[in-house]
């Protein structure tokens, strides 16, 4: 006997029903008003037939509690489970609004809307998935958005249950029969297929969703079903940016990869989903660290000397933005035969910080043997730390950045005594799998877990490495393997460190390994690191450099050859500018070993600082013989001959990172603005549409226009300049440059205030955020001079010069504002000043405001000759 069909007005425990609201196969759903409480609910009737045995009910039963529990803003509440007259029904809480279906209709959303609604879907699912939730039927028709943009996962109806995430709630596959559910065109692959899935099926069906979003069509548009499963399982998807040309590639990139067919190429969580477009709707995807006209990004263990250094550069550059890494640069190999490798963060399933952070330490400590293993230059690595500077967490990412051949992606699930770590070696260029391994293992010996994941990826890697050379990598059994468990938890929190809390948490692991084995010299060292680190990120409060100077001290009097503790204690040293004793610490390193780039780095940088330019030359170079096909290598040694105007050289060195890199669009922004200061401006406009031609981004775009205005040719500079803020809107130096271009050109002058005025807003909330900012101050001189403002042109270029006296763009910019107002003696002196500090000559000749002066023969004398 079946139920009685529901009637509006009926009663359901305290609920009363007012109106129906939607239907599926799963029941139906009306707004009821709970008489209790006073409020409006959802109340989903469930079918009588579909729990016709006591089995089944009872499953449905403990599922729906599972569900109630789980609390969360972007899921809708659960209030009450119950029965009513045989009737089964499930309350929830009631969302004012449109479902997405309804929103979207068969139009694309704005993209900012699809990374918003994007964001707060993965961080719905996230939370659902932590919990051992699977939803299984994901799709628009279950998304809700109220009228406050809040989005809410709905009907957990067909929601299996995997146990909590720390009882491996990822990787706990669903039983084949019960597999079979969800809305066909959003039903991922291993579902159709009745095999065994987890997670990732959710991750499928959100790519799915996104790609709707994005494109205001299904991912998969047939009306027949068999025609849908059959695309579904053998076939991708149109590409959405041939659908809506406004979507972004970085965009694309995310949705197709959430969208493969294979679970172990999509994304594995969704977490990681959602961290890619969060960094994507936070302009994180430009990652530019350009260095005139933005901000340099500051990274732990650079000493303030080198921020000078880069400073330097960035005068010498002019009017350009040119992309600059502030660690050791990787590479990227010409050779067919040679391959470069990103090895990318460990994902973690699971949410346990601790164990996230021995992911990160073993990514760490695996890509520095993987640097040892590299010697034949079969395949060369890249830095973890330069690929967190660089924000990339994907194979997209690091053949963007890097030109990478190969990536390396790892997962790491913890249960107990046991550790599992799944290792796939991945094609950038084609995205598809090329190798994988499992380890499974006890993980209370940390040494054996480290090799074996060494051992296991040296197994995927093109090219042999001899036995010797894996003896040579083995960890060193130097300590306890739970002290040493507890030092790679910490190098891992290290990874993280702009995070304030792990650098405590780092200490803290570090202490911990001390407690096992005092001795452990590495640990002191780690200490050492962490508070120079927390010297850096926060540089107030606590004894941060004394307490870093203390612990390096105390691991070299345990390991007198301990290249960290060398390493840390010479960077205190140029910390506090103690740069002989730096120079001798990094000395002492590299005499312990001689192919540490650490310390090879560490070593020009105090010779740097020390002044003495020849030694910082043979250290740079004994880097490069160290790795002649890592490009890094020779563009650090580019940025140091630009430091010392040596410009022909500074060329030499940014020629050879783009024959070693050639898919790399930032190696064309740094040879583009070597040419551009010896005025070769033909071969800096193909080095910066070779850079736009890899990836159109706002700096070769700007730099291009500042060429072009540099070249008299106003009209292209202010199509290349408009091409940038297309890009990105928000950049000050674009909008002046703008201005500067509509300045010069006659026909267009009265339009050059609109954007020296938004020039001026953006960059004087730069200087509010930090007044010290004297690149701001200047450009603010410069532009309230154009705009014929005296008084605050004065007052600002002033106030920059008290910051940097000695800084060439400020002393540029002094001259521009003086000569502007009729004071070219004055302007004279500043720009012979600016050359003295190692100026570009071809800037100063070339700029269009020095144009009144080039009838002096002080000026003819000034830009006669270019170094």
């Amino acid at each position: 006997m079946s139920a009685p069909v529901p009637i509006i007005g009926q009663v359901f425990g305290h609920y009363r029903l007012v109106e129906q609201i939607g239907a599926g196969g799963m029941g139906v759903v009306y707004r009821a008003f709970d008489e209790q409480l006073q409020r409006d609910v959802a109340l989903k009737i469930l079918p009588h037939g579909l729990f016709a045995d006591a089995a089944s009910r009872d499953r449905f039963r403990r599922e729906a509690l599972a569900v109630g529990k789980l609390n969360h803003p972007n899921i809708a509440m659960a209030f009450d489970f119950g029965e009513s007259g045989g009737v089964d029904y499930l309350v929830t809480e009631y969302i004012s609004g449109i479902n997405l279906d309804e929103k979207i209709g068969k139009q694309p959303l704005p993209l900012k809307a699809v990374l918003d609604l994007g964001i707060q879907l993965m961080s719905g699912l996230e939370a659902a998935h932590r919990a051992g939730v699977i939803h299984r039927d994901l799709k628009p028709g279950n998304i809700r958005i109220n009228r406050d943009g809040q989005l809410k996962v709905l009907d957990f109806g067909l929601a299996k249950m995997t146990g909590p995430i720390d009882d491996n709630a990822q990787t706990e596959n669903l039983a084949a029969e019960d597999s079979v559910s969800g809305t066909l065109p959003y039903m991922s692959p291993e579902l159709l297929r009745a095999e065994p899935a987890d997670a990732r099926a959710d991750i499928w069906a959100a790519g799915a969703v996104l790609y709707e979003m994005a494109s205001g069509k299904r991912a998969f548009p047939d009306k027949q079903p068999s025609l849908i499963i059959d695309t579904i399982l053998h076939y991708d998807p149109v590409r959405p940016t041939l659908i809506n040309q406004l979507i972004t590639p970085q965009l694309e990139a995310v949705i197709l990869k959430a969208l493969d067919r294979d679970p172990d190429r999509r994304y594995q969580s969704a977490r990681e989903l959602r961290v890619d477009l969060q960094r994507l709707l936070t302009g994180g995807e430009v990652a530019t660290d350009t260095v005139r006209h933005s901000q340099i990004k500051s990274v732990a263990a650079r000493s303030d000397r080198l921020t000078m250094m880069l400073g330097l550069v960035a005068v010498l550059l002019g009017g350009l933005s040119i992309g600059l890494f502030l660690k050791h640069v990787p590479h990227a190999l010409s050779s067919s035969e040679q391959k470069i490798m990103a090895v990318l963060p460990i994902e973690t399933l699971g949410h346990d910080p601790d164990t996230n952070a021995l992911g990160l330490g073993l990514t760490e400590t695996l890509t520095a043997k993987l640097v040892q293993a590299s010697g034949s230059d079969s395949v060369q690595v890249v830095s973890p730390r330069d690929l967190r500077d660089q924000s990339v967490k994907t194979a997209e990412d690091a053949r963007r950045e890097f030109g990478t051949d190969l990536v390396l992606e790892s997962s790491l699930q913890r249960s107990g005594d046991q550790i599992r770590i799944n290792c796939y070696l991945v094609d950038s260029r084609t995205h598809r799998q090329v190798a994988a391994r499992s380890i499974e293992m006890n993980a209370s010996d940390s040494f054996a877990l480290q090799d074996q994941v060494v051992n296991a990826v040296l197994d995927m890697l093109p090219g042999n490495v001899k036995a010797s050379q894996r003896r040579a990598l083995a960890a060193r059994h130097d300590t306890q393997p739970a002290a040493y468990e507890a030092y790679i938890r910490g190098r891992g929190y290290l990874q993280e460190y702009e995070k304030p809390e792990n650098i405590t948490n780092a200490i803290r692991e570090f202490e911990e390994a001390l407690k096992i084995d005092p001795r452990f010299a590495a640990a002191y060292a780690g200490i050492g690191e962490a508070n120079w680190i927390g010297f850096q990120q926060v540089m107030k409060g606590g004894d941060w450099i004394g307490k870093a100077s203390r612990a390096c001290q105390q691991a070299l009097s345990l390991d007198p050859q301990l290249v960290e503790g060398h390493v840390c204690l010479g960077n205190v040293m140029i910390g506090t500018g103690k740069y002989a004793e730096a120079v001798q610490e990094f000395q002492r390193a590299v005499a312990s070993d001689g192919e540490s780039e650490e310390a090879l780095h560490g070593l020009a940088d105090a010779y740097t600082s020390l002044g003495n330019f020849a030694e910082a030359e043979q250290t740079y170079k004994k880097v490069i013989a160290l790795r002649p096909n890592y490009w890094g290598s020779y563009h650090w040694m580019g940025l140091f001959y630009f430091s010392r105007a040596q410009y022909a050289d500074a060329i030499a060195m940014f020629q050879k990172t783009t024959q070693l890199a050639p898919d790399n669009y930032r190696g064309y922004l740094t040879l583009g603005g070597a040419y551009d200061a010896v005025g070769r401006y033909p071969d800096a406009l193909n080095a910066f549409q070779r850079s736009i031609s890899l990836r159109p981004n706002q700096d070769a775009y700007n730099n291009l226009g500042y060429t072009y205005i540099l070249m008299h040719r106003y009209a292209d500079a202010i199509t290349a300049l408009q091409a940038a803020m297309k890009i990105n809107d928000s950049d000050w130096p674009i909008w002046g440059n703008l201005g500067d271009a509509l300045y010069w050109s006659p026909e267009r002058r009265s339009e050059a205030a609109t954007y020296y005025q938004r020039a001026i807003a953006i960059a004087s909330a730069a200087v509010k955020t930090n007044p010290k900012d004297s690149q701001a101050l200047a450009y603010l001189g410069n532009y309230y001079a154009m705009l014929g403002d005296k008084e605050q042109a004065f007052a600002s270029i002033r106030r920059a010069l008290e910051i940097a006296p000695n800084d060439g763009e400020t002393l540029c910019r002094a001259a521009v504002v003086y000569n502007h107002f009729g004071e070219a003696k004055q302007a004279l002196t500043y720009l012979m000043n600016a050359v003295n500090v190692g100026y570009s000559r071809a800037f100063i000749r070339d700029t269009p405001d020095f144009a009144s002066l080039q009838q002096s023969a002080q000026f003819q004398a000034l830009v006669k000759t270019n170094p």
